[in-house]
């Protein structure tokens, strides 16, 4: 396959997480960025989450509140997130309206 920078977009419901990577097998992801934008007319909680191997959950972001309106890169604060094969990455927000983009180098580990 080869190293590829991808990004990953997706709208989020009200209370329901939301998968936006599952990093595939013989890969390693080196997240750069996690975009999160609150186009909804009120604050929103958001949550990040991710599940080594799709199993458990860890919290990247813990419940955060980001303004209606507002936008936020929630990787702008710390160095990279580097996930593995299989590992699952998820966002969760209590209001609808909100768009999140991950951008990620993909690592061929073959």
């Amino acid at each position: 396959m080869g190293n590829a920078y991808k990004r990953y977009n997706e709208t989020l419901a009200a209370a329901t997480p939301k998968v936006v990577l599952t990093v595939p097998a013989a890969t390693s992801a080196i997240i750069k960025s996690i975009w999160v934008a609150n186009n909804a007319g009120s604050s929103s909680n958001m949550v990040v989450t991710y599940s080594p191997a799709g199993v458990g959950t860890h919290y990247v972001v813990p419940t955060v509140a980001l303004a209606s309106k507002a936008f936020v890169d929630y990787m702008n604060s710390g160095g990279p997130l580097v996930l593995e094969a299989g590992d699952i990455l998820s966002v969760t927000s209590s209001q609808g309206d909100v768009y999140v983009v991950v951008s990620a180098l993909l690592v061929d580990r073959t």
